[in-house]
């Protein structure tokens, strides 16, 4: 079972889900790629702006840029996002729609959604809906968010509830995740029934 976790992220949060989304997927026994999408703005621009941006960028420089042939290679795929407003981030956008010429390719692969915390009422919710309908665009069957990551009940920024960032991508403090490694675990479990 070949488990593709991509994921965008700019300030860490969504990088510690998708490490733990991953954990989960390899501790059910699956073969997983972390793979993160590339920015939209030149990193130098982002980089100098934040200290936090900074950190995370430097973590992240070990992680592999994702691509389309990891779609291709995978048996069940886990998307990543910050929750835009409601919206998945631009660069998740830009990476699915680059991806039109697999419409249909990528039909009987297992996918889910996940996306780190927002302090808007309603927006992870959205930003989950709207990967899930890209996703169901490519013919993939969708393993649908548990009901509890999709209404978090503390709404309150991950940001604003610590300060420096941790040093790993599985570092991620006031950020709860055991439903993220649960996903990976479900995602892989499920994949394996349908491909296995």
């Amino acid at each position: 079972m070949n488990v593709a976790v991509i994921f965008y992220s700019l300030h860490g949060d969504t990088a510690a889900l998708a490490a733990a989304v991953a954990q989960g997927a390899e501790q059910a026994g699956a073969t997983v790629r972390l793979r993160q999408i590339e920015g939209l703005a030149p990193p130098q621009d982002r980089w100098s702006s934040s200290e936090r941006i900074r950190a995370t960028r430097e973590r992240l420089a070990s992680v592999p840029l994702a691509r389309h042939a990891d779609l291709f290679w995978a048996d069940a795929i886990a998307l990543g996002s910050p929750a835009r407003y409601g919206a998945m981030s631009a660069e998740l956008r830009r990476f699915l729609d680059g991806s039109g010429q697999l419409a249909g390719d990528l039909a009987g692969k297992v996918a889910c959604v996940f996306c780190s915390p927002s302090p808007i009422q309603g927006a992870q919710r959205a930003a989950l809906h709207a990967m899930i309908a890209s996703l169901l665009r490519h013919g993939v069957i969708v393993q649908a968010p548990a009901r509890a990551q999709m209404d978090p009940v503390e709404t309150t920024s991950a940001a604003a509830r610590r300060g420096a960032p941790g040093t790993n991508l599985e570092e991620a403090p006031g950020l709860d995740l055991a439903p993220a490694r649960a996903l990976g675990r479900r995602l892989a479990l499920l994949g394996n029934r349908i491909h296995g």
